[in-house]
């Protein structure tokens, strides 16, 4: 039976990943409906944070050092992000710390 490490983990960037696509939604409208220039670099940092936020999902599954330090990395950029990012910070920078589970160092051998 193959259990996902961190699988609270993995659903809050998800949220977090989905909230980010309607408000790419709401900037692609707010963008037709009033002409507004140099919006691209908007669009595309949007764009970019949404993969980061569903690599990270996909990463935390393993449970290892270097998935969990980059999770604490845009964690801590999530926390600027009132009232809603701080809010799913807190929570991911708790299940980060304090219910980070890790994966198995040692393998024990498979014996049929």
């Amino acid at each position: 039976m193959n259990i996902d490490k961190n699988q609270t983990l993995s659903t809050l960037h998800k949220i977090v990943a989905f909230v980010l696509i309607f408000d790419l939604i709401n900037m692609l409208y707010y963008m037709f409906t009033n002409q507004v220039r140099y919006f691209v670099g908007a669009i595309l940092g949007k764009l970019l944070l949404i993969i980061i936020h569903f690599l990270c999902a996909k990463g935390v599954k393993s449970g290892s050092l270097s998935n969990r330090l980059g999770l604490v990395f845009f964690t801590l950029f999530m926390l600027n992000a009132f009232p809603v990012g701080t809010f799913l910070g807190v929570f991911m920078l708790f299940y980060s710390v304090f219910k980070w589970e890790n994966t198995d160092q040692i393998k024990q051998p498979n014996i049929n």
